[in-house]
């Protein structure tokens, strides 16, 4: 339980201000049943459970600088080793049941936040993305890495596939998996968490009959791209174009007649040369077959609001961890740094939804990484003790309120990387143990005339 942290603990703490997002009683009421007795002598599980969380909203700062940024100076600072033992002590199991308990849907209701919903339905998308870990004996076995026909990738990669609150941009539901298994084996993994009030959003890497078979089982309503290889008969053409067809689950089912389920086919192509993309042809499959109630043209703009969670894990990738790569050594401590990260996005997004609510504006119009120099900025403040709690907080909200984004232009530049050079030679398997020198430098030089 969290009983042994006492009112010095809350006191001390410079991450008082962030109480409202992620209380103590929060966390308790959670995960407290297993949190009986400490994991470590010398760090709480309070301190154990901000550390993690704090590894995502101070990233690239050491385990001792992350404990320092979340307690003041009356609490001693813990080694590096210490920190790391308590680490390993705790599951990861237990801190995604943290972000299970925590994580939640922010947009409440068409009524009052019609930015989050299309005609009754909740905007909700689900992607994939890759993460980098260190390069251990233990990760290339657990996660596995890239290859081609010469050599292995640098790095590990972990595959992480969420749903996502589009209007908010809440990694609400995720799974973690290797490099091995496929975003589409991962997905089937979170559809249980969809019901039929949410409206589903995915590119052409999830137009596949498994997944969406088990969508229409579910009964939960989808909006997603297929590739314009997949043969879709037109059955029954609608008066704006689009057309019923029939999807088959097997591969040769539609060879021996078997039954299948009727969905939507939405194809269309646009002619504007300065956009990319131009003049090829874009499928879409829907199972919201009423033409009337959801027009085709709805749905086509519709789809473009699935860039929401690229931009979410942009946020996380790119302006949370700065673009590096994880930290933990071994696969237990991998995924429990990932729930860590996850749970500290979700406190930055809810805090840039209740400034958005106090501004008037919607939750994406508020700048992520402004809203992030504006916490770390003010964090420091709470300790002085001239400032109380909930004043704080509503300073707080002001100032994340006024980091408005200026409206999005439209995209023009095309999806290309340029050529990476390589001075140097790749680095294969054979060179990961080089030998140790022999001996001291200056002992094995030779002087010659």
């Amino acid at each position: 339980m969290f009983s042994e942290s006492s009112s010095t603990d809350n006191e001390s703490t410079r991450l008082r201000g962030l109480n409202q997002f992620l209380s103590q009683s929060e966390i308790a009421s959670v995960v407290g049943d297993q949190l009986g007795t400490r994991f470590c002598k010398r760090i709480n599980n309070q301190q154990l459970i901000w550390l993690i969380v704090g590894m995502g909203l101070f990233a690239g700062k050491s385990y001792r600088q992350i404990f320092r940024l979340c307690w003041t100076s009356k609490v001693l600072t813990p080694s590096r080793a210490t920190l790391t033992s308590a680490r390993k002590r705790l599951a990861a199991d237990l801190l995604h049941q943290l972000y299970l308990g925590v994580v939640k849907l922010l947009a409440t209701s068409p009524k009052k936040h019609a930015f989050g919903f299309y005609r009754g339905l909740r905007l909700v998308g689900i992607d994939g993305t890759l993460l980098d870990c260190p390069d251990t004996d233990s990760n290339r076995e657990e996660f596995g890495r890239t290859s081609n026909q010469t050599s292995f990738g640098a790095f590990p990669k972990v595959r992480v596939v969420s749903l996502c609150e589009l209007a908010t941009r809440v990694l609400w539901r995720s799974v973690i998996g290797t490099y091995r298994q496929s975003e589409q084996m991962l997905t089937l993994q979170l559809i249980d968490y969809l019901d039929p009030s949410m409206l589903l959003l995915a590119d052409r890497h999830f137009g596949v009959a498994p997944i969406i078979d088990r969508l229409l089982q579910r009964t939960v309503p989808f909006l997603i791209r297929a590739k314009k290889s997949h043969l879709f008969i037109v059955e029954k053409p609608l008066s704006d174009g689009s057309y019923l067809s029939t999807i088959y689950l097997g591969k040769n089912d539609r060879v021996l007649k078997r039954p299948g389920k009727t969905i939507r086919v939405i194809r269309y192509t646009h002619h504007d040369p300065n956009r990319a993309g131009c003049g090829e042809v874009h499928v879409l499959l829907t199972s919201l077959l009423d033409d009337r109630k959801y027009p085709a043209a709805e749905l086509i703009e519709l789809y473009h609001v699935r860039w929401e969670e690229e931009i979410a894990f942009s946020e996380w990738k790119v302006a949370m961890c700065e673009g590096k790569m994880l930290r933990s050594q071994s696969p237990e401590m991998v995924r429990q740094e990932i729930w860590g990260m996850l749970l500290s996005h979700f406190i930055l997004r809810k805090i840039i939804f209740a400034s958005a609510q106090k501004a008037g504006v919607e939750p994406v119009k508020i700048s992520f990484t402004g809203a992030m120099d504006v916490l770390h900025a003010r964090l420091p403040e709470v300790r002085m003790g001239q400032a109380i709690p909930r004043k704080w907080i509503a300073n707080l909200l002001d100032e994340i309120g006024r980091e408005q984004l200026p409206p999005r232009a439209n995209r023009i530049n095309p999806r290309k990387l340029k050529k990476r050079s390589k001075p140097w030679p790749t680095k294969k398997d054979s060179d990961r143990r080089p030998p140790k020198p022999l001996g001291a430098f200056i002992n094995n030089v030779k002087i010659s005339i």
